[in-house]
Parts: C-alpha cells; sequence; structure tokens
C-alpha cells in the first residue's frame, strides 16, 4: 500500500474520532479508550487487514525492538504499541503503528518516537505516527498534533 494512502486514511479515521468521539477527550477519558475508539474508526478504513490496541506480538513471540539508552536504559525491550494496521504474523503487511498521548499528559515524548522508528526500521512498518492529543474542556477548541515518522 502507498504511504499516502495509509496517511489519508488514517487522517479520515482521525477526523471521525474528532467528530463522533470529541467527548470523550472532553472528559479527558483514558488514552486506552481513545485509542480504543480512533482503532474501531481505522478498521473500517482498513478491512483487509488486523487494527489491534496494545498488540504485544511478533509472530508467536513477544514483541521487542532495539531501542536507544534513554528509553528504559536501551537496548531490546519489550515493546507495545498504542494501535497497528497489519495483517498478524506477516511482516511485509506492517501497514501503520500509532502512539498517542494526551496534552494532558506530563511524560516525554521521547521514548514514543523512539519506539515508532523502531518498530517502522526493525520491524518494517510502511507508515508510523504520533499524536498528541487536546484534551480537557474545550479540547474541540484545540488543534491535534500529528508528527508522521
Amino acid at each position: 500500500m502507498i504511504a499516502a494512502d495509509i496517511r489519508r486514511r488514517f487522517e479520515k479515521a482521525l477526523n471521525q474520532l474528532l467528530s463522533d468521539d470529541i467527548d470523550l477527550l472532553e472528559r479527558n477519558a483514558a488514552e486506552r479508550a481513545i485509542g480504543g475508539r480512533l482503532a474501531a474508526h481505522l478498521a473500517v478504513l482498513f478491512p483487509e487487514h488486523n487494527v489491534d490496541v496494545e498488540y504485544d506480538r511478533h509472530g508467536l513471540e513477544p514483541q521487542a525492538v532495539e531501542l536507544p539508552p534513554y528509553c528504559r536504559g536501551g537496548g531490546r525491550k519489550r515493546v507495545i504499541p498504542d494501535i497497528v494496521v497489519h495483517q498478524r504474523g506477516i511482516d511485509d503487511e506492517n501497514l501503520l503503528v500509532v502512539e498517542l498521548k494526551k496534552e494532558t499528559n506530563r511524560e516525554s515524548r521521547d521514548c514514543d518516537r523512539a519506539k515508532l522508528h523502531a518498530l517502522r526500521d526493525q520491524l518494517r512498518y510502511q507508515a508510523a505516527v504520533f499524536i498528541d492529543l487536546p484534551a480537557g474542556p474545550e479540547a474541540k477548541d484545540r488543534a491535534v498534533r500529528a508528527e508522521w515518522h
């Protein structure tokens, strides 16, 4: 699949989330709840692939990648991305990996970005995106920040 098509479909799903589920952001709901809804919107747009939330497998083994030292000491670490669009067990069909944070989450975003780079480079995801979502009152009036990696 062409990267531009993956991005177009993702942006459509994100817009659907912001349209249909903005109350989750305004209520500052858990990132898992928001990610689950985004995954549901993605599943409609990627019917030929699996869309999984917090998928932790590479084949039958736990999913692990090499991370830089500033991420839990670096080295080979188990990772659980927020959302993946793939076909389970077939690396050639790893389309999209998504990490998300709400703006109210004060954790550093550096390890999320490193995880995206590692998954894209080591497990051959065709596209990777980090999204920083507005949360809390009037979330609908603030922009989503999306970084493609």
